[in-house]
């Protein structure tokens, strides 16, 4: 049986990965003002400008059905079955509309709920790949997909909180308060949750902050890979990397932009860090 891999653009997958791996992705939405932009079809570079200056915040949403069954239909002219790791269940539809998508074809369609965000979902694929390539089974690669966030933390940062309370992981007032106080969160990805956790002033106590979390959860000892990642922070992103190179010296360790789904409810000054567990 020949497996094939379907995904959504959260995984942040690289043109190159994503040939390699024959993987088919499926793009949320970007809305700006009721006119509706698939997240790969944006310059980042372009988006993220925007975003820093815009009066009215955009706001996602999930693939329709019919997104999925173009992609699952496409996959099936070569694959007889699918595994499709989608981001969190909790922060968007697109689960969802993958399995109404799904119910159209005799074929296994397996989605998973990945319970992940930004790279999380492609780190998830990459190993899903390799795990194919070695002749995994599909209930063997499904298991693994459905565990798979336990091996990972996500915490992320961002200096301006009226993104979050735009997307409604904050109340108004708080954000409001935040702001003035110069206060910096530090957000985890719970169980395909975006929880605060605690706050900061300061950007050194910030990102000494965000490298505590993560490796208070995971011993350095079975960190696998890291992801640093960032918008428009550059110098915080290096530090960071910095900072988990010290502490983390096997790892393999690499800063990516943040891809636009997330980082639109962060805002450009969003900055985060993924760890995955060996």
């Amino acid at each position: 049986m020949k497996i094939g891999l379907v995904t959504d653009n959260t995984c942040n997958l690289s043109d190159e990965d994503i040939k390699a791996l024959d993987v088919r992705i499926v793009s949320l939405y970007i809305n700006r003002s009721g006119k509706y932009t698939k997240a790969t079809d944006l310059n980042l570079e372009e988006y993220y400008e925007e975003l820093g200056s815009a009066a009215e915040l955009p706001s996602t949403s999930q693939p329709s059905p019919q997104d999925f069954i173009v992609a699952f239909e496409d996959a099936l002219k070569t694959y007889d079955a699918l595994i499709v790791p989608v981001l969190s269940g909790k922060l968007s539809g697109t689960s969802v509309s993958a399995n109404i998508a799904a119910r159209d074809f005799d074929q296994p369609i397996h989605v998973i709920d990945s319970q992940l965000v930004a790279d999380g979902p492609g780190m998830l694929v990459k190993n899903l790949g390799d795990m194919i390539k070695n002749g995994a089974s599909i209930q063997e690669l499904v298991e693994y997909a459905s565990y798979f966030h336990k091996k990972t933390r996500t915490f992320f940062s961002t200096d301006d909180l009226s993104y979050l309370q735009k997307g409604g992981r904050i109340g108004k007032a708080k954000a409001l308060v935040g702001n003035l106080l110069k206060m910096k969160p530090v957000i985890k990805l719970d169980e395909g949750e975006l929880k605060p956790v605690e706050n900061v002033r300061g950007n050194k106590k910030l990102l000494e902050t965000l490298v505590n979390h993560i490796l208070a959860e995971i011993s350095p000892e079975i960190v696998a890979r890291i992801r640093v990642l960032t918008i428009w922070r550059k110098e915080d992103a290096a530090a960071l990397e910095e900072m988990f190179r010290s502490r983390v010296p096997d790892a393999e360790i690499e800063t990516r932009t943040i891809e636009p789904i997330i980082g639109t409810h962060l805002g450009p000054q969003g900055v985060g860090a993924i760890c995955e567990m060996k």
